[in-house]
């Protein structure tokens, strides 16, 4: 399956099929504004407790069918269908891959499944026969099935490339590739530990490369 987003802001674009042109979904994010008061503890400050987003993806129709709960950069929170989950659990529980500047999540709903991120690039591979399941191509031309990276900034346009699973719906697959990209570029292009989402900074998995028990890709 392939969808190609109408602009770079990945956030806030149209995500349509690049064969009909026909649209397949809507992401929207906006801030919401809360009280002071309404904050989750006493540690947290003021400034943490206004910058409240949410991103909603809706389908054709225009009816939501997923969404992320964001404070600050970190999402807090996410939405598909009637399921209502953490967003560390819409990861899953085994170790992560550390090879480099490479770093391998799990999905939940494949133990064979991870996300790929490098600085180059992320991708949806399949451990165990070590197929590319899904992939995100940027600044790009579509030749066929096959993409070329675009001779200048900007004269391509950004696709989302994934085969489907029986055990994920496509709107799981776009969340945890938003999820993933967000954590890919505050890994290896916003390299500020300040601004870098905390959830990618717990100690869960600060202390991933201490307990690995894979081998590296």
């Amino acid at each position: 399956m392939f969808l190609k987003f109408s602009k770079a802001d990945i956030l806030n674009s149209s995500l349509v099929y690049p064969d009909s042109g026909a649209l397949g979904y809507t992401i929207l994010t906006r801030s919401h504004f809360i009280r002071g008061t309404d904050k989750d503890s006493d540690t947290e400050s003021e400034d943490d407790s206004l910058d409240v987003r949410r991103t909603v993806i809706c389908n054709k129709e225009g009816v939501s069918v997923a969404e992320i709960r964001w404070k600050g950069r970190q999402p807090i929170e996410v939405i598909i269908g009637k399921e209502r989950i953490a967003a560390k659990g819409m990861f899953g529980c085994q170790s992560a891959i550390l090879s480099g500047n490479v770093l391998g999540i799990p999905t939940r709903f494949d133990t064979e499944f991870f996300w790929m991120a490098a600085p180059d690039g992320l991708t949806l591979l399949d451990y165990d026969s070590n197929q590319v399941k899904g992939q995100f191509h940027t600044n790009s031309l579509r030749v066929g099935d096959r993409f070329i990276a675009a001779p200048l900034s900007g004269l391509g346009h950004d696709y989302l490339e994934f085969e489907p699973h029986l055990l994920a719906s496509t709107e799981e697959l776009v969340v945890t590739f938003l999820l993933m990209e967000v954590l890919r570029r505050s890994r290896f292009i916003h390299t500020d530990a300040h601004t870098r989402p905390t959830i990618w900074r717990s100690r869960s998995f600060a202390s991933l490369s201490k307990r690995l028990r894979r081998g590296t890709v």
